[in-house]
């Protein structure tokens, strides 16, 4: 109901500035119209007697019928002496001049028009005048009725222009991210095995025998940490030979190594002779390479502009008054409107476009990975930069580091793996 009394007050207040406007447009039609004919000539005024108070005895010719008259009027007595009367002096003129208006219309055609008389217009100009005085109050209580009614709602729409630019600049950060997650997951997925080929490694040189009941674990035909993972995988909570207490106690030790596995295990990268593995790692780093260390900086800009350009922010930017808090909308439409600016100056949408295009482009169809090993050769740094940055949380959750021993697995809970 609030939101439906707030669009009449809006609505009314814009058609009282819309009458007023229309108003003020008629007078000006009616003034343009109107009979070039004005009421009133001026004359020149021949002034035989004026006394100090400026009341003099004047003679003029009618501008109509060129006859001579003579009678009394108000002259200007602030006017210059020369063009007062001075009769015998020689220095100066017997008679003065003045200037006067005469009727033009009507039955005293001719006549002087008294300095207090009004004088009277043509009917369209008479229409013309009254309707501006009624447009003006109209057209500033319109005004004044509008941002009233704003500063009471306390908010500013959003144009329908700036709501596109909002969601075309949304959905192409939201694009970038997309773009930059699988060029990151390719990386991944083909980092991911020579990771784990490596944390293996480094269990399979320790000795079963080094960990806790090794005998009983050499006994049971396992010869290293990495074999007694992958017999705790296959049957969990429980190691062969071994009761439960001595299962925990072996299976917290594996994880304290492969914990410090995974920390050890670096993926080195070899553009000389790389394997299916290694060649498919450059390949997938020859991307994010190839798109330059701004592709981070737009990527981080692009995760900010789409946590500020949210569908639901938009929606409850352009929501209808009523729909949503007043102050959350207010701050909404603030913000996407901050958030434009600042895409403007930094010209954001471009680059958010042009980053995905380079993250679009994809590894060069190169089974023997000679361009991706060419480039790595030429700046092997910007490739272990990009390896660190896109496989650092995958490295954190290493899937050696699954192990969990529980703190309570003696009193009958079953230690869990994940291989």
């Amino acid at each position: 109901m609030k939101g439906v009394v707030g669009l009449s007050g809006r609505l009314a207040a814009r058609w009282v500035l819309v009458l007023g406007v229309a108003l003020f447009a008629v007078s000006g039609v009616l003034y343009t119209v109107a009979p070039d004919e004005s009421p009133s000539v001026q004359v020149e005024l021949t002034v035989d007697k004026e006394a100090k108070d400026g009341a003099c005895d004047v003679r003029w010719t009618d501008p109509f019928t060129k006859k001579q008259h003579s009678g009394h009027y108000q002259c200007d007595a602030e006017r210059d002496a020369v063009l007062k009367p001075h009769p015998g002096d020689d220095e100066y003129y017997p008679t003065g001049t003045d200037y006067g208006w005469a009727y033009a219309l009507g039955e005293h055609k001719g006549g002087l028009i008294p300095a207090d008389d009004p004088l009277e217009q043509g009917p369209l100009v008479r229409a013309s005048d009254t309707l501006i005085l009624l447009a003006l109050p109209l057209m500033l209580g319109g005004l004044v009725w509008s941002a009233v009614l704003l500063a009471r709602d306390g908010t500013v729409r959003l144009s329908r222009s700036a709501l596109r630019r909002a969601h075309d600049l949304g959905e192409a950060a939201a694009r970038l991210l997309g773009d930059h997650r699988r060029a990151t997951a390719a990386v991944v997925t083909a980092w991911r095995p020579l990771h784990e080929e490596r944390v293996r490694a480094v269990l399979a040189r320790v000795p079963a025998k080094n960990l806790p009941h090794g005998e009983a674990l050499e006994a049971a035909g396992l010869a290293s940490a990495d074999e007694v993972r992958e017999a705790a995988a296959q049957s969990p909570g429980r190691l062969a030979g071994l009761g439960r207490d001595a299962s925990a106690d072996v299976l917290r030790a594996v994880a304290a190594l492969t914990a410090g596995a995974c920390d050890a295990a670096l993926v080195r990268l070899d553009a000389e002779q790389p394997g299916a593995q290694e060649g498919a790692l450059l390949a997938a780093l020859e991307v994010l390479v190839g798109a330059g260390p701004r592709a981070a900086e737009a990527t981080g800009r692009a995760a900010e502009t789409a946590k500020l350009l949210a569908p639901e922010v938009l929606a409850l930017a352009e929501g209808s008054d009523g729909a949503a808090d007043r102050q959350a909308r207010t701050a909404a439409i603030r913000n996407v409107r901050r958030t434009l600016a600042q895409a403007e100056r930094g010209a954001l949408a471009h680059t958010f476009a042009q980053t995905s295009v380079d993250l679009l482009r994809g590894a060069d169809p190169d089974p023997e990975f000679l361009a991706a090993g060419a480039d790595f050769a030429t700046r092997p740094s910007a490739y272990y930069q990009a390896l660190e940055t896109a496989t650092a949380p995958a490295d954190r959750a290493c899937a050696h580091r699954a192990i969990r021993v529980p703190a309570d697995a003696a009193a009958g809970m079953e230690p869990v793996i994940t291989s």
